[in-house]
């Protein structure tokens, strides 16, 4: 018995039109650009004094009963960030 061989599918072949012979659509195969990812930040590097600053203006400020959200926007550090600081001494 021989075996049958495997046609490659590399997209719908187009529908022709009974008059003309004329293709009338191809579908295309073409892959889809994922979505534009936004730029890494450069990280920024602190000294050890600005990140015990920063560190006490964080407890200071949790205390206070500020949310960890505001005081992100207040210091300019992401809100996950504060929460590392908090645990951090």
């Amino acid at each position: 018995m021989a075996k049958k061989a495997k046609k490659k599918v590399t997209g719908k072949a187009g529908t022709t039109s009974k008059k003309t012979r004329k293709v009338i659509a191809v579908k295309s195969m073409k892959a889809k650009k994922p979505a534009a990812k936004k730029p890494a930040r450069k990280a920024t590097r602190r000294s050890s004094a600005d990140v015990a600053k920063l560190q006490k203006a964080v407890i200071k400020g949790l205390k206070a009963g500020k949310s960890a959200e505001a005081l992100a926007a207040e210091l300019g550090v992401s809100r996950p960030y504060i929460y590392v600081l908090k645990n951090k001494g």
